[in-house]
């Protein structure tokens, strides 16, 4: 724990000493907050897809879709440009497949606040380009900079937070256990460092978990919903990559925003008040 305070501490410095390559950037957390039987519940963003459904008044499922793109966020496509942003690495494209399955209970007379707890395993994959890229003479494949992995992930995730028609709010601590396998590079990507490049290779030796704080917030009117999340990724094993700043290959922040659309009985009765 004593880490995670340390780490949260220095995400200001790190956000003006980053330099990141990131092979690992953190899905969104589904925190659905269901509180009913045939509850469905889906959240929709540019990089982010999820949904939710509940079987029972206790037993949901979930799936997850992650897919980050960055480029058309940028007019200049050429790699003479600068890659040092805030915590993001404008060259990173991947993403991850989830499916879960999870127990929720509303806990106060209302039903408005809402306990819940997911387990779930994924599948996915990220590539980046070694900063030297920008560097590099005008036409030179990216391919020669290009650092790439894949990857499994399994996740657990309590919740609890408070689900109304018009406001929602809820904290989660998520717990994942990524292992990276397939990791490959360019022969020009840290061409010049040796020890990061065996470093990047040693990845895969073994698993890495993640304490993955979250905040999610929504807006609206029962059935759709405006909703934002911070969500903050902490390495919980980085002494391997010692030599290194704590993101140098996961990214630490993440802000989402999208919309959220929900259907149950409740909704539909929510409108009768």
């Amino acid at each position: 724990m004593k880490k995670v305070h340390l780490f949260l501490m220095a995400l200001p410095v790190l956000a003006l000493v980053s330099c990141s390559r990131d092979i690992y950037v953190p899905n969104q957390v589904n925190v659905p907050l269901l509180k009913e039987k045939n509850e469905f519940k889906a959240n929709l963003s540019l990089s982010n897809w999820q949904a939710a459904y509940a079987i029972t008044d206790n037993i949901a499922v979930m799936v997850n879709g992650q897919y980050v793109y960055r480029n058309w966020f940028y007019s200049d496509n050429s790699n003479n440009t600068d890659n040092d942003d805030l915590f993001v690495d404008r060259n990173t494209r991947g993403g991850v497949l989830e499916g879960g399955v999870g127990f929720f209970k509303p806990v106060d007379s209302k039903k408005r606040a809402v306990f819940d707890v997911y387990a779930g395993f994924g599948q996915g994959a990220f590539k980046t380009l070694d900063g030297a890229y920008n560097e590099a003479p005008e036409g030179t494949a990216a391919t020669e900079y290009q650092l790439r992995t894949r990857f499994t992930k399994f996740f657990v995730q309590p919740s609890f937070g408070l689900a109304h028609k018009v406001v929602e709010a809820a904290f989660t601590s998520r717990f994942s256990l990524v292992k990276f396998n397939s990791q490959t590079m360019g022969p020009k990507a840290f061409e010049n460092d040796p020890d990061r490049r065996a470093n990047f290779m040693r990845l895969g030796d073994r698993a890495v978990p993640f304490f993955e704080p979250t905040f999610t917030v929504r807006a609206g009117y029962r059935y759709i919903k405006w909703y934002g999340q911070l969500l903050f990724s902490v390495p919980l094993n980085d002494e391997q990559y010692n030599n290194y700043n704590v993101n140098d290959y996961f990214q630490p922040v993440s802000v989402t925003m999208g919309v959220t659309l929900n259907f149950g009985q409740w909704v539909k009765d929510a409108g009768r008040r």
